[in-house]
């Protein structure tokens, strides 16, 4: 914290945006230490193939995974999409609160970390936003950048287009979110992936359509070898 922001404390008593609790040395940007510490992560047992979390690890599948078939390898999720996670992200996207950013990439770090790391991926690549959206920067690329500096890889932030708008996945039902994003991305020069293993990188996973379409369009677009998948939060 600088200076600044230091006396803007004492005359504006800052407040968590969850609870209202006033904030202390243990805040994360806008949240308290403690509606932070409330947020659920995902720990084994989770899905090898979907990321999520397990009730027990008799089965190394979902029960959605064991009728669905993925085009990315698997997907890795940080923590569950609910509450405080929820909430979280929201400020994050649509009220400014970037600051949130750098703890929202320690989280995914460490995530990845307790999953093995990232063995074998040679870049990064955020899922892109439509250009003409007002919001002028992209969360998925944020993450994607902390994550790249942390594991030392590049990150190509412009190889992957999204040619229309879509609305959010979360607000549709499976087969809507299907068709939401059918046909919704394009990759271009995508010789630079060139038997290249890649991690795509997003904020939320619900059904997997974004990161399916994202996939087959890396996939189909280059010579690239895999694409693995990392999300900071996914539906239970």
């Amino acid at each position: 914290m600088n200076f600044l922001e230091e006396l803007l404390d004492l005359v504006f008593v800052p407040r968590c945006l969850e609870c209202g609790a006033k904030l202390g040395e243990d805040r994360r940007a806008c949240l308290c230490g403690r509606c932070w510490a409330s947020i659920r992560l995902i720990k084994p047992p989770a899905c090898v193939s979907c990321g999520k979390q397990l009730m027990s690890d008799l089965e190394p599948l979902c029960g959605d995974c064991l009728e669905a078939t993925h085009i990315f390898t698997d997907n890795r999720s940080a923590a569950v999409y609910e509450g405080v996670m929820r909430n979280a992200i929201h400020l994050f996207k649509y009220k400014d609160k970037r600051k949130l950013g750098r703890y929202f990439g320690e989280m995914s770090v460490q995530a990845l970390l307790s999953t093995g790391g990232l063995s074998g991926i040679e870049c990064v690549i955020p899922v892109p936003i439509y250009r003409k959206k007002r919001r002028d920067f992209n969360q998925s690329e944020v993450l994607a950048r902390l994550i790249g500096e942390a594991f030392g890889l590049p990150v190509h932030s412009n190889l992957l287009v999204r040619t229309r708008d879509t609305r959010p996945q979360h607000e549709l039902s499976r087969g809507e979110r299907r068709q939401n994003v059918s046909g919704a991305f394009f990759l271009k020069n995508g010789q630079e992936l060139d038997s290249r293993s890649v991690l795509l990188v997003d904020d939320i996973f619900t059904t997997g359509a974004t990161a399916n379409e994202c996939a087959g369009a890396i996939l189909s677009g280059s010579g690239a070898k895999l694409v693995r998948v990392f999300t900071l939060a996914r539906g239970e």
